[in-house]
């Protein structure tokens, strides 16, 4: 049954189709942005909820306003996932309406390093570079520590011992430590959040380090 506020017009709700999350990453950092505009007498609710298959589905959550997606974080798997919306607008009279105007996600790809040993771990890199251009990986969890190479080639691969700091390119006669920023990669205990940035095909290798 329809309470007043409905019959009224004062009470809406929206809610989206389907939609298919364009990411396919082990995890990522999402953010939902939406314009709108409402007063003391009004009020606006975003929430949302997720599919790995387009049928069955999370239980509604409720956003905040540049937060990020509640059911999505560093190790959420995106493969194929889908995400609805819903808007839910009330006001106590028709002079203090609210107004939607727009609502936007972001996904960003991240690498989730979880060093389950006892000490650092500091892996071998392979980085095969596409298109001209730097490379750096970023991690978030530990301030900001970067890792970066300069002026790498289209078709590039670089290999990097951070354990021994050791780097090699498949170039001839090339030399990359004047293109590196000395900042070998150690990811501390417990789970890493890498930021990529540049378009390159990687993989490490690694042994954790476990005290006897």
């Amino acid at each position: 049954m329809a309470n007043w506020l409905q019959v009224s017009n004062l009470k809406g709700i929206y809610t989206s189709p389907s939609i298919l999350i364009p990411l396919q990453a082990d995890g990522c950092l999402s953010k939902v942005t939406w314009q709108a505009t409402s007063n003391t007498d009004s009020n606006i609710v975003v929430q949302t909820r997720i599919s790995q298959n387009n049928r069955d589905w999370t239980e509604w959550e409720l956003c905040t306003n540049r937060g990020s997606i509640p059911q999505i974080n560093e190790s959420t798997g995106l493969y194929n996932h889908y995400i609805m919306f819903r808007v839910l607008m009330n006001a106590t009279n028709y002079s203090s309406q609210p107004t939607f105007t727009s609502i936007s996600f972001d996904f960003e790809p991240i690498i989730l390093f979880d060093n389950k040993g006892d000490m650092n771990c500091s892996p071998e890199i392979w980085i095969t570079k596409r298109g001209n251009g730097d490379f750096s990986i970023i991690n978030l969890s530990h301030n900001n520590d970067e890792f970066k190479l300069t002026a790498l080639i289209d078709g590039e691969t670089v290999y990097v011992d951070n354990e021994r700091q050791d780097i090699e390119t498949s170039l001839a006669v090339a030399y990359r430590y004047k293109d590196f920023n000395d900042n070998y990669l150690s990811f501390p205990i417990g789970k890493n959040i890498l930021r990529v940035i540049g378009d390159a095909d990687i993989q490490f290798r690694y042994q954790f380090k476990l005290l006897q």
